[in-house]
């Protein structure tokens, strides 16, 4: 790789963490471009060359944040009620995360901002629904919304997110969220075979 390949990602990489700190300290609709290049030390110029929106550096911003955790789950072919413990428990501990509970604080105090849901859906929530979606539909070939049973799967799933969020504690512990998780799955099976 030559150097100003690795100079030019090296500034991208910047401009998103930058992006990332704004957004989480000043919140979305109030980081301005130029709070932006300032953090990261460049120009808006600069900026502008990399990221042609705030709308952009956000799906960046939610990009960088999923890279940096574990690989995610796959489905395979264990039992449902295994595979669905297994994926609920990894994507519970990933909304937990600090920087993962800062995006969606700042989306939820945010939703109204123009342009602010498109991406976070993308780059989120739609991204998450697609693989649990096609399990689904693999497993129970007869299920009439795999799309909504998936979304209300997680969703029942993230429930401690949000109460940790309105409660104001520091955390979950992993023995509290793989506890949670399983009566999710049961309670969702259970639904599925009525």
């Amino acid at each position: 790789m030559s150097k100003s390949l690795k100079n030019a990602e090296l500034k991208q990489a910047t401009i998103v963490q930058a992006a990332l700190e704004q957004f989480l300290q000043q919140g979305y609709a109030t980081t301005s471009m130029d709070a932006i290049a300032n953090q990261a030390g460049v120009t808006k110029q600069t900026v502008y060359r990399y990221y042609i929106s705030k709308e952009e550096l956000l799906v960046a911003v939610m990009e960088k944040i999923q890279a940096e955790q574990p690989i995610p789950y796959e489905f395979g072919s264990a039992e449902v009620e295994t595979e669905l413990n297994n994926f609920g428990c990894d994507l519970l501990a990933f909304h937990l995360t600090p920087q993962a509970l800062g995006v969606y604080k700042m989306i939820m105090n945010e939703s109204g901002q123009e342009g602010l849901l498109k991406p976070f859906m993308k780059a989120g929530p739609n991204r998450v629904m697609r693989p649990l979606k096609s399990f689904l539909q693999a497993r129970y070939p007869k299920l009439q919304d795999a799309a909504f049973c998936a979304q209300m799967f997680a969703s029942m799933v993230l429930v401690p997110r949000n109460q940790l969020i309105m409660s104001g504690n520091s955390r979950i512990t992993r023995a509290e969220q793989e506890e949670h998780v399983n009566k999710v799955v049961v309670l969702f099976l259970h639904g599925l075979l009525v």
